[in-house]
């Protein structure tokens, strides 16, 4: 099963019986491998404040303390958001109904350092239970410029896109009731303008947050990324073949892949991860490198293996561009708890991700930063991932 299709099947209301730890800390997404695969301490959930410490490669930091609610308007542009079940130990047999607490609302830390709670987004689903697993939080994406941010709204029963800046926020036509997201969850993907919409779950639609059109997408495909105006629509079916959707009519690509980055600038070049193998659900081969594909005609414009790759990337995820050549993708922090075998088992583990700049003509990786915080589960959320 590959990653994309890994997510949607996620997303359904029960789950079989799996390492609940593991699932808890990526929640859908995120393998969704890598579930994402990402990077990115320390939490004091008894004062309802805490400190995410983000660490980049040359030891530089930067710090928030989590306390107020998002204001109205004349936030900075995000530069990641999480949630992180209070801090505390996540059983679905004994506690997940008292997570109903501030401490377990998405928060958002902006680019400048500033951290707050997001009361309004939908987060950690109380519902679960042993017997009947399902996402860990409501979704939250943050377009790659960190100036919008999609989430659930409950209170509206619709999803939402909110300008941090001038604090406008734009709600789907889509009626969607807690129960739905509870029973089917639902996956965000967002413009890099965070201008348009794509919703995944069931069936799959694009809506312009701005004017409310809403476009389906034909049955069998599903919206996989966007680009800015809402044009070129890349799609892709439940065995990751790539379309291009325009008009009302998909035209196949003729590619298949799982891991897709953002659309280029120009709209046109789309980078996606390959060589990975897998033989009984079992990764048999990691992916080992980027390829680039003009979506408009079909062609692949070039293919690079990776080349000075840090050990510590395994599973990475993609994103969006760091440059004209290069690609971000992020990776699991290799200290998470279940796979340190050193770590005492009543520590609190740390949890986050790790990103990488990856050049589309030479597959050199670098390493960008690193994002991590002290929880027993949570999840994650970089721009245009």
């Amino acid at each position: 099963m590959t990653r994309f299709r890994d997510e949607l099947q996620l997303i359904a209301a029960q789950a079989p019986e799996v390492d609940l730890a593991e699932r808890a800390v990526r929640g859908a997404r995120r393998w969704k491998a890598a579930t994402f695969g990402s990077a990115l301490a320390s939490l004091v959930a008894a004062a309802l404040t805490a400190t995410v410490l983000i660490t980049t490669p040359g030891g530089a930091t930067m710090s928030g303390e989590i306390a107020n609610v998002l204001p109205s308007s004349g936030v900075d542009p995000a530069a990641y958001a999480y949630y992180d079940f209070c801090g505390r130990q996540w059983d679905p047999r004994k506690n997940t109904k008292t997570f109903g607490k501030e401490c377990a609302q998405w928060r958002l830390v902006t680019s400048t350092g500033g951290s707050f709670r997001m009361p309004e987004a939908l987060s950690v689903y109380t519902e679960q239970t042993a017997d009947n697993y399902m996402n860990t939080g409501g979704p939250l994406e943050i377009s790659s410029d960190g100036k919008r941010v999609a989430y659930y709204s409950e209170k509206d029963q619709r999803f939402a896109v909110r300008d941090l800046a001038d604090g406008r926020i734009w709600l789907t036509p889509q009626t969607v009731t807690r129960e739905t997201m509870v029973k089917s969850g639902m996956v965000l993907v967002l413009s890099p303008d965070g201008r348009f919409l794509g919703l995944l779950g069931g069936s799959s639609s694009v809506v312009d947050m701005e004017t409310g059109q809403v476009t389906e997408i034909p049955e069998g495909w599903h919206v996989r990324r966007i680009g800015n105006g809402g044009s070129p629509i890349v799609v892709s079916d439940d065995k990751d073949r790539l379309g291009l959707f325009d008009g009302g009519k998909v035209t196949p690509l003729g590619k298949s892949a799982d891991q897709l980055s953002e659309l280029s600038a120009d709209g046109r070049t789309l980078a996606y991860l390959d060589g990975e193998e897998i033989k009984d659900h079992l990764v048999t081969r990691p992916v080992d490198t980027i390829v680039t594909l003009d979506v408009t005609t079909g062609k692949i414009l070039s293919r690079a293996k990776f080349t000075d790759v840090p050990k510590d990337v395994r599973s990475p995820r993609i994103g969006g561009w760091q440059s004209p050549t290069e690609v971000v993708v992020s990776d699991m922090a290799r200290d998470s708890y279940w796979r340190s075998k050193d770590r005492d088992k009543d520590s609190v583990p740390t949890l986050g991700e790790v990103t990488y700049a990856i050049d589309v003509n030479t597959g050199r990786i670098r390493k960008l930063a690193e994002y991590t915080y002290k929880a027993w589960a949570g999840d994650l959320t970089l721009p245009g991932f």
